[in-house]
């Protein structure tokens, strides 16, 4: 080996420890291409872990939609494909929780679901859409144990589903952290999952690799990859503009926290400030009805000069020792 090749492999090395898996570019070198597609099969028939819906084959498909009215918002997707029984699957990638990717999620669903028809068309040609949400960050808090959450529609009786046309996965990488497998006793989808998410380090995914050959294939896929100038330079832009979008986020948010703060501090000095303004007018107001009862004026007058009620002048005048005071 040359000392250039000697340098070039252990950049490919140094490359691999720190490869980012869910890089935009890289999902899609490995996921979305005619050349790879065992992968996606391979990652679908683990989402659905279903021996009645196995995946054999896919095809790609576009992964633009355009908008069905004027003026509406084009929709893209990270991988979209068809299997051969007709249905759709689209698989997105989410990195960070921007607290719309439910309502994004749907809209996805029903751009897949509703642009099936074209004139002419029955009801009858339309295919079940399957959307997988591959999520680094935790979506359903009050799920801390549960990865892979499953959303149909169910009838709110007896929870059935009538309609099974519409399906949604949403898969929490960040949960799988905690768990304590050895790679031998994982599932096909976590070891999927903790290959997406680089969980344990290349040493762990090393270790499932020996347990699963599809891991070890998408493995070697990779050192082409990185040792492709195009795909190489592909990744190492997204990365760049990935941190520094993540940078102007974190920006914007202390700006957002800090204006917060200073508009909180002032309304709270100036709901302070009324407060206490208020309760000196009605302390006057009661130190007045005071004086007035001492000098017996009745309870129209202290009304008519302080604006307290009759309970209150009733009050004030027991407090002194005084009987009810006369109209």
């Amino acid at each position: 080996m040359t000392q250039s090749e000697a340098a070039t492999e252990k950049e490919s090395e140094q490359a691999k420890y720190s490869l980012n898996r869910l890089n935009d570019r890289l999902f899609k070198y490995i996921f979305a291409s005619e050349q790879r597609k065992e992968n996606l099969v391979r990652f679908l028939n683990d989402v659905l872990s279903d021996p009645g819906r196995v995946i054999v084959d896919i095809k790609y498909i576009d992964r633009e939609i355009d908008p069905p009215v004027l003026n509406g918002k084009l929709v893209r997707f990270d991988v979209r494909a068809k299997a051969a029984d007709g249905k759709i699957f689209h698989v997105e990638v989410q990195i960070a929780d921007e607290h719309d990717f439910l309502k994004r999620g749907l809209f996805y669903v029903c751009s897949n679901y509703t642009t099936q028809l074209t004139i002419g068309n029955d009801y009858n040609v339309l295919n079940e859409v399957v959307f997988i949400g591959v999520l680094n960050f935790n979506l359903f808090l009050d799920k801390p144990k549960s990865f892979h959450s499953i959303h149909r529609l169910l009838d709110v009786d007896n929870h059935k589903c009538y309609c099974p046309d519409l399906e949604m996965h949403f898969l929490e990488i960040p949960k799988l952290r905690k768990l304590r497998k050895s790679p031998d006793k994982l599932t096909g989808l976590e070891r999927m999952l903790t290959y997406m998410g680089t969980i344990g380090g290349n040493a762990k995914l090393n270790q499932i690799a020996e347990h699963d050959t599809d891991i070890k294939r998408i493995l070697d896929m990779e050192e082409m990859f990185i040792r492709t100038p195009e795909t190489w330079l592909s990744y190492l832009i997204r990365e760049r503009a990935q941190a520094d979008w993540d940078r102007y986020v974190e920006v914007r948010v202390s700006e957002a926290v800090a204006e917060g703060m200073e508009k909180g501090m002032e309304k709270g000095i100036e709901k302070g400030i009324e407060k206490g303004i208020e309760k000196g007018i009605e302390k006057g107001m009661y130190e007045v009805a005071r004086k007035m009862l001492a000098r017996n004026a009745s309870a129209d007058e202290i009304r008519e000069y302080t604006g307290l009620g009759e309970s209150d002048i009733l009050a004030l005048s027991q407090k002194h020792g005084r009987g009810k005071p006369e109209n």
